[in-house]
């Protein structure tokens, strides 16, 4: 069994990469970094891109605590919005919340919107590669969501759950992403398909 150290602090994504694992049946045990640290370490989110902030945290991770890891770092751009939340998407949401973005867009046609997940790999000798997965779509007029664990959709244990799930409608879906089922999204979903990808590609490495 292949052990991987995923450098988060987010329950929600450890949660969502142990279902990537168990969904495809990966020889993998994923371990969360306080786990394998006896404390939890944090990076700096610095970079003007997703790719770059994932893959600094990457890199600066696992020459700390001396083992490869990955990362995630997820943006959400508007298109009417001049790209906005962008790489700061968590930021915002924590600030602001889903409904600021539905009320700046409330009398905008253009919704187009994309929803962005790097993924980085990295030891600490330097060596790395990142794995970028894009869904594109449109704002929904209202939050809609079903009854799904948190890294899909809201929940009433964590009202930002699913991040940008709940007002973000896929192209060619009538359902917000937090109206879609994990099983049903896993095969094409921003971070999912980020996920499984890394992931085979460190077992590729034995």
């Amino acid at each position: 069994m292949k052990k991987v150290i995923f450098a988060t602090g987010n329950k929600a994504k450890l949660a969502q990469i142990r279902f990537v694992v168990k969904h495809f049946k990966l020889p993998i045990e994923i371990i969360g970094v306080k786990d394998f640290y006896n404390k939890y370490i944090s990076y700096e989110e610095t970079g003007d891109t997703v790719e770059h902030v994932s893959l600094n945290g990457a890199l600066t991770v696992a020459k700390m605590i001396g083992s490869p890891v990955i990362t995630e770092d997820t943006d959400f751009c508007v298109e009417a919005l001049n790209g906005e939340p962008g790489i700061r998407g968590g930021e915002f949401l924590k600030n602001f919340g889903r409904s600021e973005i539905l009320k700046r867009m409330s009398d905008i046609e253009n919704r187009k919107a994309v929803i962005s997940s790097a993924v980085a790999y990295a030891t600490p000798e330097g060596m790395s590669k990142v794995f970028l997965n894009r869904v594109e779509g449109k704002i929904a007029d209202k939050e809609r969501f079903g009854d799904f664990p948190d890294w899909v959709a809201p929940t009433s244990e964590n009202s930002f759950g699913g991040g940008y799930n709940a007002i973000f409608l896929p192209n060619g879906w009538d359902k917000t992403l937090a109206e879609i089922s994990p099983t049903e999204a896993i095969p094409w979903s921003y971070r999912e398909q980020n996920f499984a990808n890394v992931l085979n590609y460190i077992l590729s490495l034995d």
